[in-house]
């Protein structure tokens, strides 16, 4: 029997001065996007380029590492629900967005992590809303009192260094827990003595947690406020209420 050769064709191979050519062409067309999305960042946030400086260089890291602090609770009081569960999640007085993306990216239904959150953010203010559309473009923004909220609630609720600045801590934890089905976490500075910035008017003491019902407080020092400061964390129970659409 004749057997009839197949000819192969060899891959053409890209020369080296073109794959370096296109090489040098994929770094400068990163670096520009980086400098794009910095600048509009800063454009974003308006007023004087150093604050806006601040806000992004000290502001943005502060946010994840207070996030990176929180998450490992969470998936503590989750741990009993099954693998790929989805929970609704509202992040309240997000700021920067930094820490709310970190929190929905790793949780994103395409990730690996066996929890999966649908997360919202909800602040008094839009000061940062267009901040919020280059950090966290795919989180819904709710701009709101939080006592002013109707007809929503989340599964949970974070609220991250937020109680501080809150006249009147009781109630502002009591409306978190209204609106949430299974927990509220709180992260704030504790036992802040004298307060440190005119923007704190609180300081949660060991009193005011035991007001709250707080659970498995953790007291620790974060990196980001220094070794000679403490802060805390602790859960609430959600108010289990029926459902609604969120």
């Amino acid at each position: 029997m004749k057997h009839e050769s197949i000819a192969m064709v060899e891959p053409l191979q890209t020369s080296a001065p073109v794959l370096a050519g296109k090489r040098a062409d994929l770094v400068e067309r990163i670096a520009a996007n980086a400098a794009e999305r910095r600048q509009l960042m800063i454009e974003a946030l308006g007023g004087d380029v150093s604050d806006a400086l601040k806000f992004i260089e000290k502001g943005m890291p502060q946010s994840l590492l207070f996030m990176v602090e929180i998450i490992p609770l969470i998936h503590k009081l989750y741990m009993h629900e099954p693998q790929n569960i989805k929970k609704t999640a509202l992040d309240v007085g997000p700021q920067n967005f930094a820490g709310t993306q970190l929190l929905s990216q790793v949780h994103s239904d395409e990730s690996y992590t066996k929890l999966k959150l649908s997360v919202s953010a909800l602040d008094i203010t839009r000061r940062f809303e267009q901040f919020k559309d280059i950090v966290a473009p795919e989180t819904e923004f709710l701009v709101s009192d939080i006592f002013d909220v109707k007809g929503r609630a989340w599964d949970f609720i974070i609220a991250s260094h937020v109680i501080e600045h809150v006249h009147e801590p009781l109630k502002f934890v009591r409306q978190l827990q209204s609106l949430a089905h299974d927990f509220v976490i709180i992260a704030c500075p504790w036992n802040e003595f004298p307060l440190t910035t005119a923007q704190h008017v609180t300081t949660v003491t060991k009193e005011l947690t035991r007001q709250m019902g707080a659970r498995d407080l953790q007291i620790f020092t974060n990196y980001s406020w220094g070794k000679t400061r403490e802060v805390c964390l602790f859960w609430l129970p959600g108010a289990n209420v029926k459902k609604t659409a969120s």
